[in-house]
């Protein structure tokens, strides 16, 4: 209980010795994005070709799709999500 009470206030506001980077255009970085390294997450483990695509939605927010190869399963598998705005209004 006291590491899940300590990781909650550990990632609040912007970390010390951190710049946040003014006039991002978040339009940039539509498309489609290739793993090429990872830090082991669990939604990717024993996945290959691993890419995430982002796209805009009708209503102006943006789309990301992750997928990813799973050989043992000879399957693709694929998650779909939104990007949450008040990660990009911290540079607005």
């Amino acid at each position: 209980m006291l590491l899940l009470t300590f990781s909650l206030f550990a990632c609040q506001g912007i970390p010390e010795n951190v710049t946040v980077v003014n006039g991002v255009d978040a339009n940039q970085y539509l498309g489609t994005w290739y793993e090429i390294a990872r830090l082991d997450h669990s939604f990717e483990r024993g996945l290959e070709q691993v890419t995430a695509n982002y796209s805009k939605n009708a209503d102006g927010s943006t789309k990301v799709i992750n997928r990813g190869f799973n050989a043992e399963k000879q399957a693709w598998s694929e998650a779909e999500g939104k990007v949450n705005s008040a990660i990009i209004s911290l540079n607005g």
